[in-house]
């Protein structure tokens, strides 16, 4: 069974928030396989650092 995980931001700029839900395989599609995710804030553009999480709820 694969993993799910949780993309949570928060821009410390402009303050908005979101989150995302992705499988082990779509993570890895977008991403790669690297340990920290850097996004880009689509309100001001700032660059941060994302917060992934294992994703325990069940669907």
């Amino acid at each position: 069974m694969s993993k799910n995980y949780r993309i949570k931001t928060s821009c410390p700029q402009c303050g908005c928030s979101g989150a995302t839900h992705l499988s082990e395989k779509e993570l890895k599609e977008r991403y790669g396989d690297l340990p920290n995710i850097e996004l880009e804030c689509h309100e001001c553009m700032m660059v941060m650092e994302a917060e992934v999480e294992e994703d325990l709820s069940k669907e």
